[in-house]
């Protein structure tokens, strides 16, 4: 365990000063720590630099072996405390869910089990795949993680949903007669999603099939609220998962502009870490958010 946690502090503070002061020990014995575990290892673990330390392969390698490990060793301490740790449920959730399923599942759940806590972390799919991987999260609600995410879990459809083209009902696009082609928007102001993230790539697919590589004008964006507020606001076109702007669909304040194509149709569902069984309490969560999907089914 000493060896664990010191490597892990040294990985994460990326200073072996930084760690000492961490680990509330000295800089030699923090060094001696670490030259012990790259000796039982036989390799390398880190890079010496004038800025501190970084990780080699075979250091980020046994990182996510550790990190895990840790967490688990932790999470078996409180659950053998058995009734004086607080049964919680913890899930990672993406935007286009977090105004309809997450809500509806969340109440519905909340209704049945006052007592249970629940975790909703927002959060970058990177982060929140490091959370899973870690035993912080049960699972991560939204669409389906791109390949490189998928690594090491599971994933459990639920439904599809596409990515839309949609404007406010007095854009000049919402009154044209026939269908809009992706060269259309070339000329507008376009709010997209952020260069990296799935739907971005998703959207990508899309328009480079169709002979436009990128918009000339254009806002990227994560956050839905931001483009909820400024489609408001401004005259422009978004780009979004459906999940993202239901209510405004069905309240006629946001209009989709139907453009359709099999590369902005994705699943939605829940995606696990592999070999884990879920608690009791997670599990039962995990149903009340399979029954909040069948309306999107």
């Amino acid at each position: 365990m000493r060896h664990i946690r010191c490597f892990l502090a040294v990985a994460k503070a990326g200073s072996v000063t930084h760690a000492a002061r961490q680990l509330n020990s000295s800089q030699p014995a923090v060094s001696r720590t670490l030259a012990e575990i790259e000796e039982i290892i036989g390799s390398p673990l880190f890079d010496r630099t004038g800025r501190g330390v970084s990780l080699t392969d075979a250091g980020a390698k046994l990182m996510r072996h550790f990190d895990i490990a840790l967490t688990q060793i932790e999470a078996g301490a409180v659950a053998a405390q058995g009734d004086s740790a607080k049964a919680r449920v913890a899930f990672g959730v993406l935007p286009n869910v977090a105004r309809t399923v997450a809500v509806d599942a969340v109440a519905e759940f909340k209704r049945t089990a006052p007592d249970i806590d629940v975790e909703i972390h927002w959060a970058a799919v990177d982060e929140l795949i490091a959370r899973l991987a870690r035993g912080e999260l049960d699972f991560i609600l939204g669409r389906l993680l791109s390949l490189e995410h998928l690594k090491g879990v599971t994933f459990e459809h639920l439904y599809a949903e596409d990515i839309i083209f949609v404007a406010r009902p007095d854009h000049p696009f919402v009154a044209l007669d026939g269908p809009l082609t992706v060269q259309d928007f070339e000329t507008q102001q376009m709010l997209v999603p952020l260069a990296g993230t799935i739907i971005r790539r998703e959207m990508d697919k899309f328009i480079v099939a169709r002979g436009v590589s990128e918009f000339p004008n254009q806002i990227e964006t994560v956050s839905f609220e931001f483009t909820r507020s400024y489609l408001a606001q401004h005259q422009c076109v978004a780009v979004l998962p459906r999940g993202g702007v239901r209510q405004e669909l069905a309240a006629g304040t946001l209009v989709d502009l139907a453009l359709r194509g099999d590369e902005l149709v994705s699943s939605v569902g829940l995606t696990f870490f592999r070999d884990r069984a879920l608690s009791a309490e997670a599990e039962r969560f995990a149903d009340h958010v399979r029954a909040a999907a069948r309306q999107f089914g």
